[in-house]
């Protein structure tokens, strides 16, 4: 179970500095990895669809009015929704602010990577976030631009193997219909 201070930690020990034991604080690290942290994860789990973050909900109608004609209806989005990843049932959309604006008056249903607490995060996602860390990390608190370069290398295997490693976590979907083969017999 990974925590945001063993993150960072770990990531200020592969730049070779010293972990914390609290975010609270001026030291250089603390300012940095209070700054950046959450920008980092955050664009991590948008990079790729990963299973332990994405979550489903049904879409709360917005009663306000709709400027314009195109759409006649706007749904509220979860309030911790990174990226949409599909509308249920399936229309022409638009998401404009927290809002979805389709021409659909019913139940709506999302599909989404949603921007999850630590404790979720699998040991490969954790790994990777660590190697994001100290790449962004290796400039601002090490001054090393050798070790961002080696950092960043690490980043792009750990990354590899992380999506390669959740890809694995989902059942394969068998192809139900065969048309070129049916021919055949």
């Amino acid at each position: 179970m990974a925590s945001k201070i063993g993150l960072i930690s770990n990531a200020l020990i592969l730049i070779g500095d010293l972990p914390l034991t609290s975010l609270t604080g001026n030291s250089r690290a603390q300012v940095v990895a209070n700054n950046l942290y959450d920008n980092i994860v955050q664009s991590e789990l948008t990079k790729y669809r990963w299973g332990f973050a994405r979550k489903k909900a049904q879409l709360n109608k917005d009663a306000t009015a709709i400027i314009g004609t195109e759409y006649s209806d706007k749904y509220t989005l979860p309030s911790d929704l990174l990226t949409l990843i599909k509308l249920n049932p399936n229309q022409p959309y638009q998401i404009i602010e927290n809002k979805v604006y389709i021409n659909h008056s019913g139940d709506l249903y999302c599909d989404y990577i949603a921007n999850v607490s630590e404790s979720v995060f699998p040991v490969h996602f954790s790994k990777m976030i660590e190697y994001a860390l100290a790449r962004d990390f290796a400039m601002s608190i090490r001054d090393n631009a050798t070790t961002k370069q080696i950092m960043a290398e690490e980043y792009i295997n750990a990354s590899r193997m992380a999506r390669y490693t959740d890809s694995q976590q989902h059942p394969i979907t068998p192809i139900q219909s065969r048309p070129f083969l049916d021919v055949r017999h």
